[in-house]
Formats: structure tokens, C-alpha cells, sequence
């Protein structure tokens, strides 16, 4: 179950200046090795070692297709792609795209992901159910300052 924290904004130039905002806490980072682990004890014959052939080629097609401009539909997963974000200049002839744009990697939910992704509110938030961390002092639990 993922796990919040609270933290006050402290920011006095920002208009949630003294409000408290949940922020997720991060957890363990479950890298490919484990995906894969876990992929092989499901459902298949394969080795550890082919499933990880078989994700890495899938990770190679996903990225090459993307950096050629398409975007990448895994159903129930996500659409893939680059997006940029640019510089404004005045002079249009001293655009330089090698130094005034930026690549971003992309993704957003289909199917099943979107489904749950958009609640009924339709407020983006993602419908599953959040606890607060134990790990630290919350101010909701106390009335210290966190």
C-alpha cells in the first residue's frame, strides 16, 4: 500500500503558504532484475534469462520508435513518447533546436492503468488507497511542527 507524509509549505510567496500537502513517500525502487524475476515465475517455461532478452528487446523497440516520433501503445499499460519543451526567441532565425529544446519521456495511462487512474471525480487522482507513514513524526499526529 503506498504511504504519505505530510509537510507544511513554507513558501510565503506561494498561496498555499502555511497549508499542509500530502507528499508520497518513495519506496523501494524495484528495478528490471526483480520485474524479470517475478515475470519468469509466472505463467511461462522461460528462463530468467530469455524473459530478460525478450523485456530488453521490448524496452530497445519502445525507445527507438519513440525517439523517431511515434508514440508507443502497451494496452493496459501506457502510451509512450518524447515531448519537447522550448525555448522562446525573438529572432526566429536564430532558433537553435540543439539548444533551445529539451526531451522529455512521456507516459500516460490506457485501459485498465486509465481506468483506475481517474477516479469518479475525474480529479486525476489515482483511486487506491493511501496510509500515512509511521517512519516519521506527523503533524497530523502530533501538534509539533514536522
Amino acid at each position: 500500500m503506498p504511504k504519505y507524509r505530510l509537510y507544511k509549505n513554507t513558501n510565503v510567496k506561494s498561496a498555499g503558504y502555511n497549508k499542509y500537502y500530502a507528499s508520497r513517500k518513495s519506496e523501494k525502487l524495484i528495478e528490471t532484475d526483480e520485474i524479470i524475476k517475478r515475470l519468469a515465475a509466472r505463467y511461462t517455461t522461460f528462463a530468467p534469462g530469455e524473459v530478460y532478452g525478450m523485456v530488453m528487446t521490448l524496452t530497445e523497440i519502445i525507445k527507438e520508435l519513440a525517439f523517431q516520433g511515434h508514440g508507443v501503445k502497451l494496452n493496459d499499460l501506457g502510451i509512450f513518447w518524447v515531448s519537447l519543451k522550448s525555448k522562446g526567441v525573438t529572432d526566429p532565425t536564430k532558433f537553435n533546436a540543439k539548444t533551445d529544446i529539451a526531451s522529455r519521456w512521456r507516459c500516460r495511462p490506457t485501459g485498465d492503468v486509465l481506468a483506475k487512474t481517474i477516479n469518479v471525480t475525474r480529479s486525476g487522482g489515482v483511486n487506491i488507497e493511501w496510509t500515512e507513514d509511521d517512519d516519521y513524526t506527523s503533524p497530523a499526529r502530533t501538534n509539533q511542527e514536522p
